[in-house]
């Protein structure tokens, strides 16, 4: 799609929600345009242009739109050999337990070891 395209795909997207929010508004196309310094004709016009679309193409594509959210860094938990709880050894393998490890962790890891 070339950038043109994509500026009138945009336009389009503008419109239909104006379009939307004169309808739904209670006033007059007339009224409405001139709140917004816009004229009829510019209204009536991308009106039939989004009509048309519509009826070519049965619906116009939703885009959904992007959304960025900020997210807060994790907080970093350092795991220090001095805080260790216990230290799990089977032939040459080890693992040290921490005491953030939860009886579900606990029972995969002794699993594990019991693979190797």
């Amino acid at each position: 799609m070339t950038s043109t395209e994509l500026k009138h795909q945009a336009r389009l997207q503008e419109w239909a929600g104006a379009i939307q929010d004169c309808r739904s508004s209670g006033l007059s196309v007339r009224q409405w345009c001139r709140e917004r310094g816009t004229t009829p004709t510019t209204y009536y016009r991308w009106e039939r242009e989004l009509l048309s679309v519509a009826s070519t193409t049965k619906a116009l594509p939703e885009t959904p739109a992007v959304a960025f959210a900020e997210l807060p860094v994790p907080k970093q938990v350092p795991c220090n050999v001095a805080e260790r709880s216990a230290t799990l050894r089977m032939d040459n393998v080890s693992i040290d337990i921490y005491p953030q490890c939860g009886p579900e962790q606990l029972k995969t890891l002794v699993e594990i070891l019991r693979t190797c």
